[in-house]
C-alpha cells in the first residue's frame, strides 16, 4: 500500500456525502478491507520480529528497532478509516501507531507481550470491520479494551470509553419536568460540590450522587446563560443515573464526576462556554445508563436528557468486556471457508449423490477441527457431527431427510456463529449442546423435533 489515496479513490467525497445523509455507506470499506488486512497483518509480523530481536540483544545493550515501515502502514490504515468515516476505529489505529513509536524509542519495552497486545488490537479491529461488512451495527466502544491497552503501551493512561463514541454535535437544552430552588455560585455551592464529589469518588454511594444532582439543578435555576444551564442539566442527568444505580461506579464515571467539580471552578469565574469533551463524556454515561426498573417516574432528569438528545439510539454496551480480537482472523477465515465447502458437499449428498460421501467425511473433519480450535465449549457439537459423518461413511448411503435437515441446521448455525463470533460466544455452549443432542437423536432414527425459536 503506497498511500491512503492509492486504495481509496474518491473516499473523502464519499464519506462527506454519507455523513450528510446520516448513514454509513460501507461500500468504500469493502473496497479497502483487503488492503487494510494485509497492512495490519504485515505490521503485526514485523512487530513480533522486532520483539524477538529485542529479547536477543546482549544483556545491558539495546537492539536498534527500525519501525518506520510499521508506523507508515498503521498511519495509512488510520487515514483510510478516517476517509470512510470510521473515526473511532481510526483512533484505535493511531493509538497503535503511538505505541509503536514509543517502542522504537525504548526498545526494552518491545517485548513479546507488547507485540502480542498490538497484534490482538489488529485482530479486534479486523473482526470489528468484518462485522460491519456483514451488516451488523456494533458500537465502536466495543473496541475499548484494545484501545486502552494500546494507549497504555503508548504511555497514555488518560483514556475514556467515550473516546470511541460519536460526539454529539447538536446541543440543545433539555426540558426538565420541574424547577428547583436557585443556587448561586459561591462558597456554599463550592462546599456542597466538594463534599458530594469527594463522597462519590471514595464510596460511590447513591446519596452523594443525589446531593450532587440537587446541587446541579440549583445551578440550572440560578443561571441565565443557555450554555451553562444546558451543561448543568446534563450533569444533573448524569448524577441522577448515578443516584439510581443505573451507571457503574467505575473509574471512568468517578473521573467524570471529579471533572464536573473542575468545570464549576471555571464557570464560577465567568466562563460559561459549554465544555465539549466533558459534555460528551457525561452524555455517554446518560446513554449507557440502564433503564429504571420503575416506569412511574424514576430518574426524571436522566429521562429528560436522554429524550432531548435522542440517546436511546445508542445501544448500551459493556465496554469492559472483550468482544473482539479473541480469535486469529486467519483461523476465522479458514473456518468460514471450510463450513462453506462442507455446506455445498452436504447439499449434494443429501440430494442423493453418493460420490460426495468421501469429500463430506474429509470436509466435516476439517470443520470439526476449526470448531475445536475456536470454540472449546462446543466440542460436544463437533463430536456429534463426527459421529454422523462416521455413520454415513459406514453406511455408504445418503442421509435420511430428518438427519439431512438436522445437519443443515447445524451448518447454518455455524455459519451464523462465524459471521458474528462476538455474539455467538454468549450462547455457544448452550446452543451447540442442543444441536448435538438433535443430531444424535436424528442419527438414531428418532422423530424430528420442531425448530426452536433461536434456530
Amino acid at each position: 500500500m503506497s498511500s491512503t489515496d492509492a486504495f481509496l479513490p474518491h473516499a473523502a467525497e464519499t464519506a462527506s456525502a454519507d455523513a450528510a445523509q446520516g448513514e454509513q455507506d460501507l461500500g468504500p470499506l469493502a473496497w479497502v478491507i483487503d488492503e487494510l488486512r494485509k497492512s495490519l497483518e504485515g505490521a503485526a509480523k514485523l512487530l513480533a520480529r522486532f520483539a524477538r530481536e529485542a529479547e536477543l540483544a546482549p544483556e545491558g545493550g539495546q537492539a536498534a528497532l527500525d519501525t518506520l515501515a510499521v508506523q507508515q502502514a498503521l498511519h495509512q490504515v488510520g487515514g483510510a478509516l478516517e476517509m470512510v468515516d470510521l473515526r473511532a476505529a481510526a483512533r484505535l489505529v493511531h493509538a497503535m501507531e503511538a505505541a509503536v513509536l514509543r517502542l522504537e524509542q525504548d526498545p526494552q519495552r518491545c517485548t513479546a507481550e507488547a507485540a502480542g497486545t498490538l497484534e490482538n488490537a489488529s485482530f479486534a479491529l479486523l473482526e470489528y470491520l468484518d462485522t460491519l461488512l456483514a451488516g451488523r451495527s456494533v458500537p465502536a466502544v466495543a473496541l475499548f479494551p484494545q484501545y486502552r491497552a494500546a494507549q497504555a503501551l503508548a504511555g497514555n493512561d488518560k483514556v475514556h470509553p467515550a473516546d470511541l463514541w460519536p460526539a454529539e454535535r447538536r446541543m440543545r437544552e433539555p426540558v426538565l419536568p420541574e424547577s428547583s430552588q436557585p443556587l448561586a455560585y459561591g462558597p456554599q455551592a463550592r462546599a456542597l460540590l466538594d463534599a458530594g464529589v469527594l463522597a462519590l469518588v471514595k464510596t460511590g454511594h447513591a446519596a452523594a450522587a443525589a446531593q450532587l444532582r440537587a446541587t446541579c439543578l440549583g445551578f440550572v435555576a440560578a443561571q441565565t446563560e443557555s450554555g451553562a444551564r444546558t451543561f448543568w442539566k446534563i450533569a444533573a442527568g448524569f448524577f441522577d443515573a448515578f443516584a439510581q444505580g443505573l451507571v457503574k461506579p467505575d473509574l471512568y464515571a468517578k473521573r467524570a464526576a471529579s471533572r464536573v467539580l473542575m468545570q464549576y471552578a471555571a464557570m464560577a469565574k465567568g466562563d460559561n462556554r459549554l465544555p465539549e469533551r466533558l459534555t460528551q463524556d457525561l452524555l455517554f454515561f446518560c446513554a449507557q445508563a440502564a433503564e429504571p426498573t420503575d416506569a412511574s417516574g424514576q430518574a426524571p432528569v436522566l429521562r429528560a436528557v436522554r429524550e432531548s438528545f435522542g440517546l436511546a439510539r445508542h445501544p448500551r454496551i459493556d465496554y469492559e468486556r472483550t468482544r473482539f480480537g479473541r480469535f486469529d482472523p486467519a483461523l476465522l477465515a479458514q473456518a468460514r471457508k471450510r463450513v462453506a465447502a462442507a455446506t455445498d458437499c452436504w447439499s449434494a449428498l443429501a440430494g442423493g449423490d453418493r460420490s460426495k460421501i468421501k469429500p463430506v467425511v474429509e470436509q466435516f473433519g476439517q470443520v470439526c477441527d476449526s470448531l475445536n480450535k475456536l470454540y472449546p465449549d462446543s466440542t460436544g457439537l463437533a463430536r456429534a457431527l463426527q459421529r454422523v459423518i462416521e455413520w454415513m461413511a459406514r453406511s455408504g448411503e445418503p442421509p435420511a431427510p430428518a438427519l439431512a435437515l438436522e445437519v443443515a441446521t447445524a451448518i447454518l448455525y455455524l455459519q451464523a456463529a462465524l459471521a458474528s463470533p462476538e455474539l455467538a460466544d454468549e450462547s455457544m455452549a448452550a446452543h451447540s449442546g442442543r444441536l448435538a443432542q438433535r443430531l444424535d437423536e436424528a442419527r438414531q432414527g428418532m422423530a424430528s423435533q420442531p425448530l426452536e425459536p433461536w434456530m
